[in-house]
C-alpha cells in the first residue's frame, strides 16, 4: 500500500473515529515489502504492527529495528510501536525464540493451518498459548473461517477458555462479538487494522 494510500484512510480514520487508534498489518519478510509498509506505518502514528509470516524472534528483532530507525527519522520516541508477531508454520516450530526477542512484543498470534478442528489447530492453539506464556505476551487465536456468528461466538468463547487474550477477524461485523467475548482478558493490542484486504484483520 502506497504512502498517499495510507495517508487519506489515516486522515479519513482519524475523522470518523478520533478516539480509536490505528495497527497495520505488514506483509512478511520474504515479500521484501515490510520496511516500506512499516515505515508508513511509523509515520501515520500506529500505535501496534501485525507481523504476518513470523518465522521467529529473529524476525522481530529485524522489525524492532526498522522501526526504530523509522521512529527516529519521524521525530518519534523510540520504542513506542508495539509489535504482534503472527506466526506462520516455520514460527511455531520456532515458538521458543519469541521468548525475550524484543521489548516491542506484545502478543504472539497465529495463522490457521487446516481447519479450525484439526489436529494441526489444536497443537497450534496450544503452541501459540505457551509461547506467548513464556514471553509473557498475549496470545491472540487465528481468523476464523466461519461466517455464522453464533458459531464464531463459540470460537471466541472456546479460545478464551484456553487463555487466549483476543481473536483476529478479517469481518468488521465480527469485531463486536470478539470485544464482548474477551471484554475483561489481559489488555490487547487493539486498534483498526490497515492491509491490503479490504475486510483487515482486527484484535
Amino acid at each position: 500500500m502506497s504512502w498517499q494510500a495510507v495517508s487519506e484512510f489515516s486522515k479519513a480514520w482519524s475523522d470518523m473515529e478520533p478516539d480509536q487508534p490505528l495497527s497495520f498489518l505488514l506483509p512478511p519478510f520474504l515479500s521484501g515489502r515490510t520496511e516500506t509498509a512499516a515505515g508508513n506505518a511509523v509515520r501515520a502514528g500506529a500505535v501496534s504492527v501485525f507481523l504476518s509470516g513470523a518465522h521467529s524472534g529473529a524476525e522481530v528483532q529485524r522489525l524492532d529495528v526498522i522501526l526504530r530507525v523509522e521512529e527516529i527519522r519521524g521525530g518519534h520516541a523510540p520504542g513506542g510501536t508495539a509489535i504482534v508477531a503472527l506466526a506462520n508454520a516455520a514460527g511455531m516450530l520456532a515458538a521458543a525464540s519469541f521468548e525475550r526477542c524484543s521489548r516491542r512484543l506484545r502478543g504472539i498470534g497465529w495463522e490457521a493451518q487446516g481447519g479450525p478442528l484439526s489436529d494441526t489447530a489444536r497443537l497450534a492453539r496450544a503452541t501459540i498459548g505457551l509461547a506467548a506464556s513464556a514471553a509473557d505476551v498475549v496470545a491472540l487465536d487465528a481468523v476464523s473461517p466461519t461466517g455464522d456468528d453464533a458459531a464464531f461466538r463459540s470460537e471466541c468463547l472456546a479460545a478464551r477458555e484456553n487463555g487466549f487474550a483476543g481473536k483476529l477477524s478479517r469481518q468488521s461485523r465480527q469485531i463486536p462479538i470478539i470485544n464482548h467475548v474477551f471484554a475483561d482478558q489481559a489488555s490487547a493490542p487493539v486498534g483498526r487494522t490497515i492491509s491490503k484486504t479490504s475486510e483487515p484483520p482486527s484484535a
